[in-house]
């Protein structure tokens, strides 16, 4: 299966290192704290700064940020796992958006830093609508997982199955999502195991018996629908 992975928020801790920047810096600024704890987003309106004040933060503090990102619980684990069993792992992410001076650079130094495997590397810019979508369908992307409810609405648009890695700024939505990365992996486990009919005559030999066997040590790789069983009798035959 090949599957399309977001980073920021999906792979990386984006939103809580974000906060916590913010919180730090806030204390040199104003040191009010959090004044809004339902605001939409860390950027908007949840501290009393101006614009103006925000912005700069953000824009000269954005790509430290970013290169020094926590990795999210069990990411590397089961992405890792993935790959091992046989996934294609294709990094989407939009990065590609002006904000970064070298964000493949960036992006690739984070990953081996952090130890992530990977098959191939994509950059889009977060702020063109379709652009992950398409990124999905020219790499034949299976599915899909991100944070973004726009990016998982355009992929789902375009027939690419797709799970919103939850946070709390995405939970109005409703599009099928993963809270973590277990869940994420048993989604993909569940998906990916052959589904088969075991068809037997358990009488006259031995093979039957091996691979039913076989069948039931192996039910984490397969989905067992039926076992039918044809009963096999020499006198049943016409002389």
């Amino acid at each position: 299966m090949r599957i399309g992975i977001d980073i920021d928020n999906v792979i990386s801790n984006f939103n809580e290192d974000l906060l916590n920047e913010y919180l730090e810096y806030d204390k040199q600024l104003r040191n009010s704290g959090i004044v809004n704890e339902k605001a939409d987003y860390i950027r908007k309106g949840m501290f009393d700064w101006t614009e103006t004040e925000e912005q700069e933060f953000y824009k000269n503090n954005i790509e430290r940020i970013a290169k020094n990102l926590k990795v999210k619980d069990g990411a590397r684990e089961y992405i890792n796992k993935l790959k091992e069993e046989g996934h294609y792992i294709c990094i989407i992410t939009g990065r590609n958006n002006g904000e970064y001076l070298e964000p493949y650079k960036m992006t690739t130094e984070w990953l081996n830093n952090n130890l992530i495997k990977y098959d191939k590397l994509i950059l889009t810019d977060s702020y063109i609508k379709n652009e992950k979508a398409i990124k999905c369908l020219e790499n034949n992307v299976d599915i899909m997982v991100d944070d973004s409810v726009g990016n998982c609405k355009c992929c789902i648009q375009n027939n690419i199955k797709t799970f919103l890695m939850d946070t709390p700024y995405n939970r109005y939505a409703d599009i099928p999502r993963v809270n973590n990365w277990k869940e994420f992996y048993e989604v993909i486990s569940n998906m990916s195991k052959k589904k088969i009919v075991l068809d037997t005559d358990m009488y006259n030999e031995i093979d039957d018996q091996f691979a039913l066997t076989y069948l039931m040590k192996s039910l984490d790789l397969f989905d067992l629908e039926a076992i039918t069983i044809a009963p096999f009798s020499k006198s049943g035959y016409a002389n």
